[in-house]
């Protein structure tokens, strides 16, 4: 492998397992709030996470931000119950969500030092269309000290979201890398490989739901989890 200085990730579902807070923290809001305390918390959980393609086509065509696709998420999920809610309800219920949720998110030791040891040979960032607070998840991941604010790209504070390449060359000015000296390690075959590629870095593409390529791009390497990226960027041969 011909020589890389810069490791950009993406957060969720690469380096922070998704259902390791958002699933728990969902179905425990769930569980406390008193307007949902008798609902099916799995099958809610389900509307929350597949929205219509609708709202999800606004959100990524900024024609809604991310506080409003939130606040009618909330909404479509009372719908498919059939229950009218009011908008405090609804700010309550996220409020109540993003404070439990965070608290599910703990330090992972195998990859708090797999990035420690990354650190050591490459500048290392976060690039992520996340709608919670990546600084947070990070902190509470142990891993604050090597990604200072300064090192996360987050798109709602940007205002722009993968695989818009002028989201990665923000990360790729900051860290003043061109794209050929970079690699983007990511589980969205879209967001976290054709983004990249096209902006003319190479990618890893962390394929832990082990489907097929969905197109002709071809990145440097595919791995099952995280954990697999060590070998190809420490081992015998990589750049160190």
């Amino acid at each position: 492998m011909k020589k890389y200085s810069l490791l950009l990730f993406d957060l969720d579902d690469t380096l922070l397992e998704n259902s390791s807070w958002f699933d728990d923290g969902l179905v425990q809001s769930l569980t406390e709030h008193p307007l949902t305390r008798e609902m099916d918390k799995q099958l809610f959980l389900k509307k929350i996470k597949q929205p219509p393609k609708s709202l999800i086509d606004k959100l990524v065509s900024g024609e809604i931000n991310t506080f409003e696709f939130k606040r009618e998420r909330w909404k479509s999920a009372f719908d498919y119950f059939d229950v009218k809610v009011n908008i405090e309800a609804i700010e309550q219920l996220e409020a109540l969500f993003t404070n439990t949720s965070m608290k599910f998110i703990t330090v992972n030791e195998y990859v708090l030092n797999l990035m420690n040891e990354l650190n050591k040979h490459y500048e290392i960032g976060i690039v992520t269309n996340g709608l919670y607070d990546p600084q947070k998840k990070i902190i509470n991941m142990g891993l604050g000290d090597l990604f200072s604010h300064n090192k996360i790209f987050h798109a709602e504070q940007l205002g722009f979201r993968k695989p818009d390449s002028r989201i990665y060359n923000i990360a790729l000015k900051t860290f003043s890398k061109k794209p050929e000296e970079t690699i983007f390690i990511g589980d969205s075959w879209t967001h976290d490989v054709i983004g990249p590629i096209e902006a003319g870095m190479e990618a890893i593409w962390v394929n832990f739901r082990g489907i097929e390529k969905p197109t002709n791009h071809t990145p440097c390497a595919i791995v099952s989890s995280i954990g697999g990226i060590r070998d190809i960027l420490l081992g015998s041969g990589s750049n160190k």
